[in-house]
């Protein structure tokens, strides 16, 4: 495992993670640090993959969108 992409030990440990995390016997007061470690791992995930592509919408208008386009729906 050590030998894999930082991408696959993410991964895992994100895995490993939801299942501690799934699992009945899990302590609960263990539960916040399992979840926290989690949301860590998913967003250290996510930058390396370049994020949410939805999120990365430029500023620009698009083609043929007037700039106060909706504001006669108010």
């Amino acid at each position: 495992m050590m030998d894999g992409k930082i991408e696959d030990v993410l991964r895992h440990n994100r895995d490993r993670l939801q299942a501690a995390l799934d699992d009945p016997g899990t302590p609960a007061n263990a539960l916040p640090a399992i979840s926290r470690q989690l949301i860590a791992v998913c967003r250290e995930l996510d930058d390396l993959s370049g994020g949410d592509p939805l999120l990365d919408l430029d500023d620009e208008p698009l083609e043929g969108v007037d700039a106060d386009a909706g504001a006669s729906v108010v």
